[in-house]
């Protein structure tokens, strides 16, 4: 390569052509010219490739959070179930069975914190009769209700 008056480079590009050897010289300024129509449509045609693979990775992250939330919900309404009707067997017999306790503390995952002051006083209530008394039941009733009102209001 070789520098000229301009500033700018000639260079050398020896082609074979149909077995005749020749010169081409050009003269490379600093300014590029860009064929706009040919990169508009390279572009484009990356764009095409590349949107539709952006739009399933978006789409599936998008329905695994959904699936997931879904699950969530469902464990949720399984133990707000489990948790009501342990309870309320538990007002009406003796002791504390295995599958109340259990329920107890999950409850706490999913009930909001308005009623976990209730929830905790009807669990007080509930333990605290001993083998030959049942738990003051009228009291037991009024607070299972109002928890229940409670989560199904926050449900909806």
């Amino acid at each position: 390569m070789f520098a000229d008056n301009n500033g700018g480079y000639i260079k050398f590009i020896i082609q074979k052509k149909i077995g005749v050897k020749f010169m081409q010289v050009c003269f490379l300024s600093s300014a590029i010219l860009v064929d706009w129509s040919a990169t508009a449509a390279w572009i484009a045609l990356a764009v095409a490739i590349i949107s539709p693979i952006i739009t399933t990775i978006i789409t599936n992250s998008h329905q695994s959070k959904l699936k997931r939330l879904e699950i969530v919900e469902k464990r949720g309404l399984e133990i707000i179930e489990s948790y009501v009707s342990n309870a309320a067997r538990a007002t009406r017999t003796f002791g504390v069975s295995e599958n109340y306790r259990y329920s107890y503390y999950q409850i706490f995952l999913f009930a909001p914190k308005s009623i976990h002051n209730e929830i905790e006083e009807l669990n007080s209530l509930i333990i605290t009769c001993n083998a030959t008394s049942f738990p003051d039941e009228q009291k037991c009733q009024i607070l299972l209700t109002k928890i229940c009102k409670e989560l199904y209001y926050n449900k909806l």
